[in-house]
């Protein structure tokens, strides 16, 4: 009901014995008619479903959560502790955005009651839920907390993706490959975002970043990150402090501006039992990997106009990471017809996204109903990319247990989706189907 021929609005609904479990709950961001789109449910009755699943909590897998409150759904809603963190903070923000537009499409009291339903799930503690099947989540690598979803029940299982991880990345954990010896799985739903293209080889993220900025540092501008405030701007200032260490930036401020940005690096800080070993040895070393000396925050809105009045170089990130709201619009709208400044994208821009037009060459934007020329360099460094790439989901669906009967493809343009499907079932021979929205697949 979702995610299917785009990369937003995930949500799947599995029908067992009965019952209906959702899967996600995501909004669309990018497309003509997402307003529309994201003031309904992605089920008829909300009432009638017997829980909800959260693979993570990115607004793409979260947002439509209160329209099922205000629908009449009481039932729980699972997922990793700080998945359920991570989503409490960012409906909260959806809200107070919304009602700051006079567009709000959900209450306060729709949000406190999707709240009140949230049950924690530890990674492979297996839970009992509607239709007489078990739930058992496994680490994803993407975002704190990121899981892929197996489902077993009496006919079958199956494997919902959710969005995952590249191996190696600052902080977190590689996605998992690992599972428990009686598991076997039947079908998997497995997202395609980066499922037709490689990420750049060879040079590191952080050896290109360092080159960037250099380039761009020298002339005295701003470079400005727009970046999602959920996992990306951590990893930027994980990599950022190793860049610093080396003493080639001193002096030039790297500011996190906004609140949810701040917050989800603060509750970084209270998931540590989510960090791989590099992360873990450097705080027992009485280190950590997210923060340094030239490191600052902007949660309010008049620290964040002072920013702007910060003279030479510095570093901002702010959200959102596709330009389609939040504090990095006053910035670019500020400092886009500026020559000196650098705009480097470090994550994946869908259609119909400010980042897309930029990245795809635009003369002009329009934010806030004004017209902005862009003079400013526009960068992207696909390496920061949360996503696996083409060759990371098959490195992961083959090591999935079985092997699988089926693969659905969904989470991806449609060229995206249709190339790894294609790949899956010439490499790995196994049916794959790339996944149509409102179709209704028979798995068993």
């Amino acid at each position: 009901m979702g995610a299917a021929g785009t990369v937003t609005g995930s949500a799947y609904v599995l029908a067992l014995d009965g019952h209906e479990i959702l899967v996600d709950c995501g909004v669309f961001q990018g497309e003509v008619d997402a307003a529309e789109r994201n003031a309904q449910a992605p089920v008829p009755d909300p009432s009638e479903l017997g829980a909800v699943v959260l693979t993570h909590g990115h607004l793409d897998h979260v947002g439509r959560l209160p329209l099922l409150s205000r629908g009449g759904f009481a039932g729980p809603i699972f997922g990793h502790p700080a998945t359920l963190a991570i989503a409490e903070i960012v409906l909260r923000d959806a809200l107070k955005i919304s009602q700051f537009a006079g567009a709000g499409v959900y209450s306060t009291d729709d949000v406190e009651a999707t709240l009140a339903l949230f049950q924690p799930v530890a990674y492979e503690a297996r839970r009992a839920i509607p239709g007489g099947a078990r739930l058992t989540l496994f680490d994803a690598g993407h975002i704190l907390g990121s899981s892929s979803a197996l489902v077993e029940a009496a006919g079958g299982s199956i494997l919902f993706s959710g969005d995952l991880g590249r191996r190696q990345t600052p902080i977190l954990r590689d996605p998992n490959t690992a599972y428990p010896a009686s598991t076997s799985v039947d079908h998997v739903v497995i997202e395609s975002t980066y499922g037709d293209r490689l990420h750049p080889t060879g040079i590191t993220s952080r050896e290109r970043l360092r080159e960037v900025l250099r380039r761009a540092l020298d002339d005295g501008g701003k470079v400005l990150v727009p970046a999602f405030s959920i996992g990306r701007t951590q990893e930027l200032i994980a990599h950022l402090r190793e860049l610093y260490a080396t003493g080639d930036f001193t002096g030039v401020p790297v500011v996190v501006d906004g609140p949810m940005g701040l917050d989800v690096t603060a509750l970084y800080e209270r998931h540590r039992d989510c960090y791989d070993a590099e992360a873990a040895a450097l705080l027992r070393g009485g280190d950590g990997p997210l923060s340094f000396g030239e490191l600052y925050g902007a949660r309010g809105r008049q620290a964040s106009e002072r920013v702007r009045d910060i003279t030479g170089p510095a570093i901002v990130i702010a959200g959102s990471g596709m330009c389609t709201g939040g504090r990095i619009l006053g910035y670019l709208e500020e400092f886009l017809p500026d020559a000196r400044t650098d705009v480097l994208f470090v994550g994946y821009q869908a259609r119909g996204t400010m980042g897309r037009r930029l990245l795809e060459g635009a003369d002009a934007v329009t934010i806030e109903g004004r017209s902005v020329n862009v003079r400013a360099r526009v960068t992207e460094l696909g390496g920061f990319s949360a996503h696996a790439d083409r060759d990371g989901l098959l490195a992961w669906l083959r090591k999935v247990p079985g092997p699988p009967r089926g693969v659905f493809v969904g989470h991806g343009e449609p060229s995206a989706a249709a190339a790894f499907a294609e790949r899956v079932g010439a490499e790995l021979e196994i049916t794959a189907t790339v996944a149509e929205e409102g179709v209704r697949y028979e798995l068993w």
